[in-house]
């Protein structure tokens, strides 16, 4: 039986991700998803950090993968798979667009 993490454990973890700079932005995002959320983005982050030593790894090439139900029986609801693809796509929506925007910033 898998350990659920607490929700606040979670929001820790997964800010200690971000950039400084861009941990209000990031903060505020995740203080609006749930706990089953937050363990989804987590896994997915922790798969990320595992295959980022492989060559050809992206992030969105791993979300196929990721969520593939031939490969992965986490979310057999095609509706919850849907669900947590959608929250996963706006957590690295959001990290790319408070990146690019502190690029654009350093950079004027």
């Amino acid at each position: 039986m898998a350990v659920a993490a607490a929700r606040s454990s979670l929001v820790g973890a997964l800010l200690s991700t971000a950039d400084p700079a861009n941990r209000d932005s990031i903060e505020s995002f995740l203080q609006g998803l749930s706990r089953d959320e937050l363990q989804c983005i987590a896994e997915f982050q922790g798969a990320c950090i595992i295959e980022s030593e492989y060559s050809g790894y992206t992030e969105y090439r791993l979300l196929a993968g990721f969520f593939d139900p031939d490969f992965c029986d986490r979310w057999p609801d095609p509706t919850d798979r849907a669900h947590k693809t959608f929250v996963v796509l706006a957590w690295l929506d959001l990290r790319k667009s408070v990146s690019d925007a502190t690029i654009s910033l350093a950079l004027s």
